[in-house]
């Protein structure tokens, strides 16, 4: 095959993961391919070093690990072409919210091997956080594919298949969530005579070390909380605002939102 790895479309997240696969530097842009229905956008593509295909059948034949990234309306008018080229020793890395391992069973094969991902636009920046679950019949080697190119721009977890489309608020909709909250803050600062573009690397800055030690400390996060709740300081000032005002609250109906919107996909 000519590709170890190929897209079925090439939006906003192809684009992110494919930066951060740029970045990590472990696989050449010739070993990925790359179909998109708008010709100008595979021939950005093709100036890059990437490996276009003008059907959706020539990248099915021609790739081991085929990427479904389209959207969940578009899928299914897809599947017969994708049907149609698929062969059992490939394995299918769908992002497509809200699409189970049934549906490719009953779309694409019944004995088709395919692994749901969760991905995030900081996949960019070689930080993507990917929820993945397997289908039963993708066996430790085929799955160690998708692994490997995954992981070559971020963490990849394995979770059941059950919390799919619920994984999606925790992390593929929740840069959403900081972005809308910095914004806020920026325009907070300004009010207090800061720069916009300098509230905003001060808050960004902040929020990315916090990440850090979340993930890298041992503390658990009620721990790090614990440790700015001083009795009588601004943190705890602000944070009992905040829970006076019903930021808890909102937040959660946030998340419910968010699932319910990506189960309501699913169906469509």
């Amino acid at each position: 095959m000519n590709t170890k790895i190929a897209f079925i479309g090439a939006g906003n997240i192809v684009k992110a993961i494919l930066s951060g696969v740029e970045k990590g530097r472990k696989y050449e842009n010739a070993s990925i391919g790359i179909f998109d229905i708008a010709e100008p956008v595979r021939a950005e593509f093709a100036s890059k070093g990437y490996t276009t295909y003008s059907s959706i059948t020539e990248l099915v034949k021609n790739t081991e690990v085929i990427v479904s990234a389209v959207t969940p309306q578009i899928i299914g008018k897809i599947a017969d072409e994708l049907s149609a080229s698929y062969t059992s020793g490939q394995v299918i890395l769908s992002v497509v919210a809200g699409i189970d391992h049934i549906w490719y069973k009953k779309h694409i094969s019944t004995d088709c091997k395919s692994v749901r991902c969760m991905p995030t636009l900081t996949a960019q920046e070689s930080m993507g956080s990917f929820a993945v679950s397997k289908s039963e019949n993708c066996n430790a080697k085929e799955y160690a594919k998708v692994y490997d190119f995954l992981s070559s721009c971020g963490i990849v977890e394995e979770i059941p298949e059950n919390l799919m489309t619920e994984v999606v608020a925790f992390n593929g909709s929740a840069p959403g969530y900081f972005y809308y909250m910095t914004n806020i803050v920026a325009k907070e600062a300004m009010k207090y005579g800061f720069d916009q573009n300098t509230a905003v690397r001060l808050f960004a800055q902040t929020m990315k070390g916090s990440a850090e030690t979340m993930l890298n400390s041992g503390m658990s996060v009620d721990t790090l909380e614990g440790k700015l709740r001083l009795p009588g300081g601004t943190t705890i000032a602000a944070l009992e605002k905040m829970e006076e005002m019903g930021f808890e609250t909102c937040l959660q109906e946030g998340i419910k939102a968010c699932i319910n919107r990506c189960r309501k996909l699913g169906k469509s």
